[in-house]
């Protein structure tokens, strides 16, 4: 007898709650269907429910969104098949314009979530930008070209070399209200061309190129202030994002550090808070440089822009993905509220060692057993059919080490073992010439920072030269044309 009472007691209970659960309407999803044009739309990659991440409290600890009552914001997943998107940019009536890296593409999405192909042909097309007579300004960093596109495809070369030499790689852009063009020049996938890497300025009258900028290991984002008097940019290479002032006709002023994070590209809202995108997250800097909140995305974000029809979307560029949220106050609110993540397929590395920014343990150093890292990775795209992996880091503007070179990694294998022998085929590394893993070895004070880099490629690569010469460049070289997707995993490494 005794033993059944719970048992009804919780029947009742059950019953009770039921009958409460009636008197109020269900929660929707947040997800909505995305249309598309002339782009296949992927399958979804879940069926469970997203994830829900309160963004502020990443990194200041604060209570999520059942206990703040703040509004969460749905990160949504732009449909298509993308190897590396990037560059973003808005027009006055809320489409943004979308540089596809790898497949050579631009890409027109309307704030009905309509996806087209815009401009297919170009060679690393990378940052966008309106100009003040609606003409799409681009970067065009595998032929080292500033562009000018019009409406209906159009191509006039506005400058593609500065000292009678061609330009690196021109990555990002800014036009100020004067209608003059910052823009970035650094190396990623070739050999630095001019004596650095460096930032430009293209004259309004479309005359004259003068070097703004000239101390900074890798730059690559950049964004100035509406009222045409801050510009921000970020130094890749060494971690940090810098301001200035304008001066008149494009020169620059007060160099200062604005903040000690490196970015890819950037962007501002309208009440002047930086944006900046670095690994896994999207981080926000009010004017002043203070922290306000992170938006996690789970791919590494590469650039950002407000659009839609009221300013009031954020999207975002993460390589194989692309993300809009929307923003409450027309991206001025930004100090609270969570962000909901959805499960999407993308290329990610990971490794079981070290996480995302962390600390390459000793054992993989020369200060320990000089170990290679075990690493793992999933989402590549379809049709992958080898994989390559490459292990740098930048020491200066001309100054590239890497330290593993490996390639004809098989479709099938999605990891590599701690001491990985017998998977791949190895190239040289800087260090001693060797075709071998060599552990990093700074000899310099400080930490560094190195990068592990898993591609996906379409086919195994070809090469003209021996297997013994077989280094980064020559290995990039030959994958520049058969890359899917790539992927990286940032660490730090400082000599004790």
């Amino acid at each position: 007898m005794f033993r059944k009472i719970p048992v009804l007691l919780t029947v009742i209970l059950f019953v009770v709650s039921l009958a409460a659960c009636g008197n109020k309407p269900l929660p929707q999803s947040a997800a909505t269907a995305v249309p598309m044009a002339s782009i296949p739309t992927p399958a979804p990659a879940s069926t469970a429910s997203p994830v829900t991440t309160p963004a502020a409290a990443l990194a200041a600890g604060k209570p999520s969104e059942a206990d703040s009552g703040e509004t969460v914001s749905e990160l949504s997943p732009v449909a298509g098949t993308y190897q590396f998107s990037e560059g973003p940019a808005a027009d006055e009536t809320g489409n943004v314009y979308f540089s596809d890296v790898s497949a050579g593409k631009i890409y027109k999405w309307s704030p009905d979530g309509q996806v087209t192909v815009f401009l297919d042909g170009l060679k690393g097309p990378n940052g966008l930008a309106f100009d003040g007579n609606g003409m799409l300004i681009g970067c065009e960093g595998g032929n080292g070209r500033l562009l000018s596109i019009d409406p209906q495809g159009q191509i006039t070369v506005l400058a593609d070399q500065y000292n009678k030499s061609r330009f690196n790689e021109p990555n990002d852009l800014w036009i100020d209200p004067q209608g003059g063009i910052y823009f970035t020049d650094p190396a990623y996938q070739s050999p630095v061309v001019q004596d650095g890497e460096h930032v430009y300025y293209l004259s309004p009258d479309r005359s004259q190129v003068i070097r703004v900028i000239d101390n900074m290991v890798r730059p690559n984002g950049i964004v100035g202030t509406a009222d045409g008097k801050t510009l921000y940019v970020a130094d890749h290479g060494a971690g940090r994002t810098f301001a200035y002032d304008i001066v008149a006709d494009g020169v620059l002023s007060n160099q200062r550090l604005f903040v000690s994070t490196g970015s890819d590209g950037m962007t501002l809202d309208a009440g002047g808070n930086l944006y900046l995108t670095t690994p896994n997250q999207v981080r926000v800097f009010d004017a002043a440089g203070k922290h306000l909140r992170d938006i996690p995305t789970e791919e590494n974000p590469t650039n950002v822009v407000f659009a839609g029809d009221e300013g009031q979307t954020l999207f975002i560029t993460a390589r194989t993905a692309v993300y809009t949220l929307r923003m409450s106050t027309g991206s001025a609110s930004v100090s609270s509220g969570a962000v909901t993540v959805s499960k999407t397929q993308g290329f990610i590395l990971s490794s079981f060692a070290v996480v995302e920014g962390g600390a390459l343990p000793a054992e993989y150093t020369c200060d320990g057993a000089s170990a290679t890292l075990s690493l793992a990775w999933k989402g590549a795209p379809a049709g992958t059919q080898s994989y390559a992996v490459i292990m740098h880091h930048v020491a200066g503007p001309e100054d590239v080490h890497w330290y593993w070179v490996l390639y004809n990694i098989p479709a099938d294998v999605t990891s590599l073992p701690k001491n990985s022998v017998g998977i791949g085929t190895l190239g040289t590394n800087s260090v001693n010439g060797k075709t071998a893993y060599s552990p990093p070895c700074s000899k310099g004070p400080g930490e560094k920072a190195y990068t592990y880099t898993i591609y996906a490629l379409s086919a195994q690569p070809q090469f003209a030269v021996p297997a013994s010469q077989v280094n980064r460049e020559v290995l990039l070289a030959a994958i520049q044309n058969i890359t899917l997707a790539s992927a990286e995993l940032h660490v730090t490494y400082a000599r004790k």
